[in-house]
């Protein structure tokens, strides 16, 4: 029956075929034997069987037709793990063209499964894709699949977690031409590049969006990294003044768009020009000619400034006054992943190793991976300290519990297994460790004495470190509990390890020290597409400026960009008005985001669900293993497999999203070591949707405990 109900949610073009095919799959489906999940699938037919069961489960009416070229990275049910091959071959046999589309867009789920798995057991990014170029072409008849390592017509294929696994997620067209054919149509670094998307993508898009009319039970967004808080008013602020003292009108409050609006269309003269004539025009003559491809340098001052101010002004910094960020060292690109990606191009080899603490933004597997050809190899952290991390019930008091911060820093001993793991995978030394500081998803800063220690470790082993601070602006319990900074610059942490000695407009980082910034996060300007990057290694400054070639930013946006980096406002009654903008509107944003964190996390305490207590980022670090099934008696957390982790998050997920309408981030696709753990964007909705989510989990943990579901 559920076979049937999915057949009848496929696209038109697959339900062409007879009801002979369809009643075929059928008998396949129910031909189980008494398998258990983790058992090695022992032919191909099996892997068939288990992807074709699970993706038919898929509401794919919601999907075009051309959505078969689509990526499916779904999890597979137990069942479609137990289906005889025999059945299966009496289904190829007798379900014609269908059961052979259905075949190809199956292979697809049960990479991305293996794909995964790799990941977790220590396989790097680039032998996760190797099935990709070693299978990429195929024909329609079922065992003229090329073979690649570990797997063929009749080959033994491992379980997930098995260290020969190579497998990933593989793209494919629907087209019925030949595989010559199909092969012009697209290359393989095309289909890699579908194979690197976040894995719970297809899972979101497929849900119904809420809409307080028309789809009032949809899901609600939380889980992209927006902040919907900058519509509202700036606080304290009444008004907005140029660097010539002309001022942006308004009502008596500010908004972010509204000065955005405001500035676009001045005809003042920008900000870095000697002279303080007006143009009289919104778009300067030299603005329609090549640009210089690291930026203007008006624009390349103003956020040399800015990020002085933003970053160097802890008061564990012992910079001197004359360390500045020099603004012939930066770069600015078209967003954080653009800069990110040139870096590590001129930092690395195709192939080389860059280490990231997990778990970690999952987007950086495509920003380093898809053009650069980095590999990606986790750092895994929670068994490099000296005690365990605790299970998700204490074993004294039987009170819920989550992993402490401090479980998730790396460290020498953690950063070394990773070190030898990419010697192991690479044959040759990793080249850059990324931090993610403040730390998305954790949302949570690593106090300084961990960055100091990573930097330590960098330069020891010479291995470049690059310090990814796009939410250094949104910092908002900035003292810890001893009173010192919460945050604290990667960028002056390595300016004082050199004494403050570095040259006049630069930070003496050093050739290893490095840091990458965007708008898009402090300012939730993801759309104008403002990234920085600052090095001073002088042998990546001209390959980066050239790349850089490929993803400038208009000079329209640099100027818009300038004009309010340098604006100042005009204060409230007792207000300061030689406040700059920026700082006033992040110091409003703080306070709002802070207001809301708190919101959450009141509500997750009141129906006692353990948390990473926040203090930085738009997102809350949620521990719902409390809610996953339970495990058998004879396995701990510990010992759990990658297939096991995976089932039991996914369906958790799934019904969070589609019965409570409530859409988080699995930490799993962060690469996160233990399942249950979800990321919650508590600024990605209206004030009226929070409110919603609020009473939406509230709804879901009363019903799961009085259901008795999980542990």
């Amino acid at each position: 029956q559920t076979i049937m109900f999915g057949y009848s949610f496929l696209p038109t073009i697959l339900r062409s075929s007879t009801t002979t095919a369809a009643a075929a799959t059928t008998k396949a489906a129910t031909a189980a034997s008494s398998i258990t999940m983790m058992k090695s699938v022992a032919t191909l037919a099996r892997v068939i069987a288990t992807s074709l069961v699970s993706t038919m489960l898929r509401p794919l009416s919601i999907l075009p037709e051309s959505a078969l070229s689509r990526t499916d990275n779904g999890a597979h049910s137990e069942g479609g793990r137990r289906r005889r091959s025999s059945s299966i071959s009496e289904a190829k046999e007798r379900g014609g063209s269908m059961v052979t589309k259905l075949y190809e867009f199956a292979l697809v789920g049960w990479n991305s499964h293996h794909h995964a798995a790799a990941a977790a057991s220590g396989h790097s990014s680039r032998q996760r894709m190797a099935f990709i170029s070693e299978n990429h072409q195929y024909t329609n008849h079922w065992g003229a699949i090329h073979q690649g390592p570990g797997v063929g017509n009749k080959a033994s294929v491992g379980a997930a977690s098995s260290s020969s696994s190579t497998t990933s997620l593989r793209a494919f067209s629907t087209s019925t031409t030949s595989s010559n054919q199909s092969s012009k149509l697209s290359s393989s670094r095309a289909q890699n590049a579908i194979a690197l998307l976040p894995t719970y993508l297809l899972d979101a898009r497929s849900v119904t969006k809420f809409h307080p009319v028309n789809a009032p039970n949809g899901a609600l967004q939380l889980s992209v990294a927006e902040n919907q808080l900058s519509e509202l008013p700036v606080s304290g602020v009444t008004a907005v003044v140029e660097n010539n003292g002309a001022a942006v009108e308004s009502d008596g409050e500010v908004t972010l768009v509204q000065v955005l609006s405001q500035l676009a269309s001045s005809t003042v003269a920008r900000p870095s020009d000697d002279t303080s004539s007006a143009s009289s025009l919104t778009f300067e003559k030299d603005m329609i000619y090549y640009q210089p491809t690291q930026g203007s340098p008006g624009l390349r001052s103003a956020m040399g400034g800015y990020l002085h101010d933003l970053l160097l002004s802890s008061s564990l910094s012992t910079s001197t006054t004359s360390s500045t960020f020099n603004p012939e060292n930066i770069i600015l690109g078209a967003g954080c992943n653009a800069v990110l990606e040139n870096l590590c191009m001129c930092l690395t080899e195709p192939g080389d190793a860059v280490m990231i603490p997990t778990p970690y933004y999952a987007a950086f597997e495509f920003d380093l991976v898809a053009r650069a050809g980095c590999e990606i190899v986790s750092v895994n952290t929670l068994d490099y300290h000296d005690e365990s991390p605790p299970s998700s019930v204490d074993a004294t008091d039987g009170k819920r519990t989550t992993i402490p911060p401090s479980f998730y820093y790396p460290n020498k001993a953690s950063l070394t297994h990773a070190y030898n793991l990419s010697i192991e995978q690479t044959s040759r030394p990793p080249r850059v460790l990324l931090l993610s500081h403040p730390n998305n998803p954790l949302g949570i800063c690593y106090p300084p004495e961990v960055v100091a220690e990573c930097i330590e470790w960098c330069r020891e082993n010479e291995v470049h470190l690059i310090s990814d601070e796009i939410y250094a602006g949104s910092v908002y319990r900035q003292k810890r509990g001893d009173g010192d900074d919460t945050f604290v610059s990667a960028m002056s942490l390595a300016s004082s390890d050199n004494g403050g000695d570095g040259e006049e407009g630069g930070l003496g980082l050093g050739p290893y020290i490095h840091l990458v910034y965007a708008l898009s996060k402090d300012f939730a300007l993801s759309g104008l597409r403002v990234g920085v990057a600052y090095t001073e290694n002088e042998e990546i400054l001209m390959p980066m400026q050239k790349l850089n070639d490929l993803c400038q930013i208009s000079s329209q946006t640099q100027l818009l960009v300038e004009r309010m980096l340098s604006a100042n406002v005009v204060a409230a009654a007792g207000g300061n008005d030689d406040t700059k903008f920026v700082d006033a509107y992040l110091t409003s944003n703080r306070h709002n985001i802070q207001t809301r964190c708190d919101k959450l996390q009141s509500c997750l305490s009141d129906v006692d669900i353990p948390y990473l207590p926040a203090d930085s980022g738009l997102f809350v670090w949620m521990d719902f293993r409390e809610f996953l099934p339970s495990l058998p008696d004879s396995i701990t957390e510990e010992m759990e497999s990658l297939p096991s982790k995976e089932q039991r998050e996914r369906g958790l997920y799934l019904k969070l999203m589609k019965e409570y309408g409530l859409l988080f981030t699995p930490g799993m696709s962060m690469r996160n070591e233990r399942p249950g753990f979800f990321r919650c964007v508590f600024t990605a909705a209206s004030e009226e949707e929070f409110e919603l989510g609020l009473e939406r989990i509230r709804k879901f943990v009363n019903e799961e405990r009085g259901s008795g579901s999980g542990n």
